[in-house]
């Protein structure tokens, strides 16, 4: 349960509440995938906002759909592949902004750069 493991493996774990379930589901270095098997919608809602995988499935397992990024979190791969997300690991962002009205002096700085008296 603690390894990130390539194969067919299937690890069961008995759980008194959701809070333990999502617990013991989080505690491990790796996050790529997880699954979620339940007919109780706001369970399954809250157990996929607190897992920290990058897949999460309900009630099914491994559909990958080129349209979505696929990858993991913590430990889990690098970045994510097979989407336009992937393009974000080679792009690196920066925000320039220009003025080109050549006005100095602008009203507005007075009310975001000077302190309150």
């Amino acid at each position: 349960m603690q390894s990130e493991v390539f194969g067919p493996v299937l690890v069961v774990l008995p759980f008194e509440s959701d809070d333990q379930a999502i617990a013991l589901a989080n505690d491990t270095p790796y996050g790529l995938a997880a699954s979620a098997w339940t007919r109780d919608i706001y369970r399954t809602l809250r157990a996929t906002t607190q897992s920290r995988a990058g897949v999460v499935w309900v009630n099914d397992h491994i559909p990958i759909v080129r349209e979505m990024p696929h990858g993991g979190y913590k430990q889990s791969g690098y970045g994510k592949d097979m989407s336009r997300y992937s393009f974000d690991d080679y792009t690196i962002v920066k925000h320039v902004m220009f003025d080109r009205t050549s006005v100095a002096a602008k009203p507005w700085r007075r009310t975001v750069f000077t302190l309150p008296a």
